[in-house]
């Protein structure tokens, strides 16, 4: 892990951690989701704005990845939660913008 408290991770590598039972959150918008959504099943979607007073929905047991569009909002939403000590945090490089140029599933 970073001193930042978090990790900054491939798409690859968070589609990994998805199988492996890591928590998925995106916190873009309802409007964002609905232009472009990963398509996974299990995914949380907190919108950034609203994280801080959701925080109690994201299981403190496991990882937890955070998406938005290109990786800014994904990045405040990991130091949120790695100030509040969960201690298994990342951010996905690049967002769903990356996710996508990967080839893995969204859906539009």
């Amino acid at each position: 892990m970073s001193k930042s408290g978090f990790d900054v991770i491939s798409p690859r590598d968070a589609y990994a951690a998805y199988i492996m039972g890591s928590t998925l959150v995106d916190v873009r918008t309802t409007k964002e989701i609905e232009s472009k959504a990963i398509n996974l099943k299990n995914l949380k979607n907190i919108p950034f704005e609203e994280l801080e007073n959701r925080v109690g929905e994201i299981p403190a047991n496991r990882p937890v990845i955070f998406f938005s569009r290109v990786g800014v909002k994904g990045k405040e939403a990991a130091k949120i939660l790695a100030k509040q000590g969960f201690e298994q945090v990342a951010m996905v490089d690049g967002g769903v913008t990356a996710w996508e140029e990967f080839g893995l599933p969204v859906k539009a």
